[in-house]
């Protein structure tokens, strides 16, 4: 059979025996959505749960920054806007804050691509504030001691509009939603502390940290309560996006923070978490292509999602364009310095904590189980070095493979699992 796996913006066309696939998974088989109909439910919704004297608050809207283009918050955001000046807000009282949590500013010239041309050119839009102590102001602690700090512009709003979509997530079990507060728009040190929440004090990963986990995470536990400390006198809507396993539009949702985000979880585990009998040998993966693909850092999120489904020791072809490179420092100097040794990290973390290390620990421990070949667009010592297998040739190398396996085109969309029943 022929297969494509997208990198960049280009399709991998891939030739493999059919006697050696179990299944390509896609997931479930549900439509996605026309941009019209999403934007008349933002519309609708907006309205529905603005409060009655909205005209007269101010509003701070919180949009994804460039790791979540699959949201399309250049078509969305704007929509979002429109609708409030249409219910008589004035311009002046909006602003829009990119949630970045410890990722780096977004350029001027890149703020059309995350909230639309229109927004760009009338709306003030801000980066948040990360490690710019100026703009953080303290709101209290956590039950779990998280010493919450959020960006300034965000505390003096009255409203909160959060829009950006849900994806399973290796840590918080769903990204989205409360996320969007805690790490998105909150301060470096309170991120770190709440993420260290992922480590056990022996050095080794918490086992309720995962994907589709919420109750008894410890770390999807903080964020609600650090999503409530922020919200604590103040009203919020949040608009909600998930993707199915085409990496399509297919639910839109807008409500109360809590309500909305469980309900878009529930929606996107019907669509997207699959269960399969058996593992197989082997998984040809794809990252998703140019919107979910742009660097190494969070590509691996397919990684993770795919690695369910593959026995110990099997091998997995990673399809990821990574067009921007690795995106953090830290993150590529772990992998390279400690490729062969995750648990060296593992202590670390316990004593200081920070998710780019965090998240090079979880790779290289897939690394050091499964055989990774990382096809993109980094060359073969970079390659290497970073603790991947290289291949230049993906005919030898279907041909070469042993057993039966499993194919999936959007693997960051897909959470694969065991059905053990």
């Amino acid at each position: 059979m022929k297969v494509k796996l997208k990198k960049n913006q280009a399709p991998l066309n891939i030739t493999i025996s059919d006697d050696k696939v179990f299944d390509i998974i896609m997931g479930k088989d549900i439509p996605g959505i026309s941009h019209d109909k999403i934007k008349l439910i933002i519309s609708k919704g907006i309205r529905t749960h603005a409060p009655k004297d909205i005209r007269h608050k101010k509003i701070a809207i919180i949009i994804p920054d460039d790791t979540r283009l699959w949201a399309r918050g250049d078509i969305f955001v704007p929509q979002i806007v429109k609708t409030l000046f249409e219910l008589g807000i004035s311009k002046e009282n909006i602003k829009i804050i990119i949630a970045l949590g410890t990722h780096d500013d977004m350029g001027k010239d890149q703020f059309s691509l995350l909230a639309g041309t229109f927004c760009s050119q009338r709306i003030q839009i801000l980066n948040s504030a990360n490690k710019n102590q100026a703009r953080l102001i303290y709101l209290g602690e956590t039950y779990k001691k998280t010493q919450l700090y959020i960006t300034k512009e965000a505390v003096e709003a009255d409203h909160i509009i959060i829009f950006g979509g849900i994806l399973h997530h290796m840590a918080a079990g769903f990204g989205g939603g409360r996320k969007y507060i805690l790490p998105g728009i909150a301060g470096y040190d309170s991120i770190q502390q709440n993420h260290s929440l992922a480590m056990k004090k022996d050095g080794a990963p918490h086992p309720m940290v995962r994907q589709a986990k919420l109750w008894g995470n410890p770390i999807n536990e903080d964020l609600n309560d650090a999503a409530d400390l922020f919200l604590k006198n103040k009203t919020c809507t949040y608009v909600v996006l998930a993707a199915n396993g085409m990496g399509d539009i297919f639910h839109a949702d807008v409500g109360p923070l809590h309500n909305t985000f469980m309900n878009g979880c529930k929606k996107l585990d019907q669509a997207c978490c699959i269960r399969i009998s058996q593992k197989g040998d082997f998984a040809l993966i794809s990252a998703g292509g140019h919107r979910t693909d742009r660097q190494l850092y969070q590509s691996t999120k397919a990684l993770f999602n795919a690695i369910n489904i593959v026995k110990e020791g099997g091998k997995i072809l990673f399809v990821a364009g990574c067009s921007q490179g690795v995106r953090h420092d830290t993150f590529s100097s772990l992998l390279k310095k400690f490729k062969d040794d995750p648990k060296k990290i593992g202590k670390e973390l316990v004593l200081n904590f920070n998710m780019p290390s965090y998240v090079a620990f979880r790779v290289i421990d897939v690394l050091n189980r499964f055989d990774v070949t990382l096809v993109s667009d980094f060359s073969k010592l970079t390659t290497e070095e970073l603790g991947f297998k290289y291949t230049n040739n993906i005919d030898n190398y279907t041909k070469s493979l042993k057993g039966k396996g499993y194919i999936i085109p959007f693997a960051e969309n897909i959470l694969p699992v065991l059905d053990n029943s």
